[in-house]
């Protein structure tokens, strides 16, 4: 929850106003002194669009459908860096990018689109 509400930049009273709950209920969720309810947990995911799994266990497993687009929305993204860039990679550097950005988005529930702009803003 707190790294959803950090990447959108919201303080944790506008992410319990969302929920229709308390300041401190919704604080005391995301620092897991309380146990969130299963209402909760699902208005989360729905209001942010996680997955339920992602939520509860740090990690997603999608649909072999979700799976397809994001392998596809990975792939599209490494090739649009390297048009941008008029880059050239090699077959190896490819799968090894196309892997990484592809783990980085399912763990953190991102878009490969982000986690592409990162991944090469780092490489340079």
């Amino acid at each position: 929850m707190l790294s959803v509400r950090s990447q959108l930049g919201y303080p944790q009273n506008k992410v319990a106003a969302i929920l229709g709950i308390a300041d401190k209920s919704y604080k005391n969720y995301e620092l897991e002194k309380r146990e969130l309810p299963l209402s909760i947990a699902v208005k989360f995911c729905e209001e942010f669009d996680k997955s339920l799994m992602w939520l509860v266990y740090g990690s997603s497993v999608p649909d072999s459908e979700q799976s397809a687009r994001l392998a596809g929305e990975t792939a599209q993204a490494v090739f649009d860096h390297a048009q941008t860039n008029k880059r050239t990679f090699s077959s190896a550097e490819i799968q090894k990018f196309t892997h990484y950005i592809f783990e980085q988005a399912l763990s953190k529930g991102t878009s490969p689109q982000s986690e592409a702009k990162l991944f090469f803003s780092a490489i340079g």
